[in-house]
């Protein structure tokens, strides 16, 4: 399928020169509303950018996206070089955790579009089914860890009602080519995506890496530890789920 034109010159200006976008077939209109703010987007940027075809998922085990289904999206994006921001809504989304790229369908070809992250505060997905929303946002706390994580979106999982602690998620994935060598991946015949999130706790302003485990989660709070721990044993948590670390988040925002 051919992506016409003039409507492609509208939505690629999101990303800077540097971004290349990609389009193949969608299968979710966004109605009128929904094609208005991806051109407005679109507009939010400069030109130069190319649009290309690419098939690079093609035959790859496994999902590079965060949700494998279209979600109904809010994007917040940087208002040119004022200190104001525009919020875009009624627009489908998929969030490439891999790529670290945002994917929109253009609701008149329905062509699939993907754009940069650069430009974007944050970004919420509301799961069609489920119906839960999720927020995607940068960490200032998180260049404290690594440099390199300060233009990284977390995914907010909790987060108390005076905003001064939060569990976030790192949305990883790898690619692990096929490789009939080695220790790893010996023996496997495809190329895979797999699963290497990352859980943090932003507390205090301060942020600490956290893993699916009871002493992760109580080495962060000391302070706290005998109650936590009480908690989870009278409400016999195997501490071994992200829905287990949100209980207890949620239980400690009471104490």
């Amino acid at each position: 399928m051919k992506l016409n034109y003039h409507k492609a010159l509208l939505v690629v200006g999101l990303c800077c020169s540097w971004t290349t976008f990609s389009y193949g077939q969608g299968n979710t209109p966004m109605g009128l509303a929904g094609q208005t703010n991806v051109q407005s987007l679109g507009r939010q940027g400069g030109a130069g950018s190319t649009v290309v075809f690419e098939n690079r998922y093609q035959g790859v085990k496994g999902s590079p996206y965060f949700w494998d289904v279209w979600a109904p999206g809010k994007v917040i994006v940087k208002s040119g070089n004022s200190d104001k921001n525009e919020v875009f809504a009624n627009i489908k989304l998929k969030f490439d955790a891999y790529s670290n790229l945002l994917v929109a369908v253009i609701p008149q070809t329905k062509d699939t579009l993907q754009f940069g992250t650069a430009p974007i505060i944050s970004f919420t997905l509301q799961h069609p089914i489920v119906g839960n929303s999720i927020d995607f946002r940068r960490i200032k706390e998180a260049q404290a860890i690594d440099p390199a994580l300060s233009d990284a979106f977390f995914a907010v999982l909790t987060e108390s009602t005076d905003n001064k602690t939060s569990l976030v998620k790192r949305v990883l994935k790898k690619k692990i080519d096929a490789n009939f060598k080695g220790g790893y991946s010996a023996g496997q015949t495809y190329d895979e995506i797999v699963d290497e999130s990352q859980y943090y706790i932003v507390h205090n302003g301060k942020m600490q890496r956290v893993k699916i485990n009871r002493k992760s989660l109580l080495d962060v709070f000391p302070s706290q530890a005998d109650k936590l721990k009480a908690y989870i044993v009278s409400n016999k948590l195997a501490m071994s789920s992200e829905a287990d670390l949100i209980q207890v988040l949620q239980y400690f925002y009471t104490l």
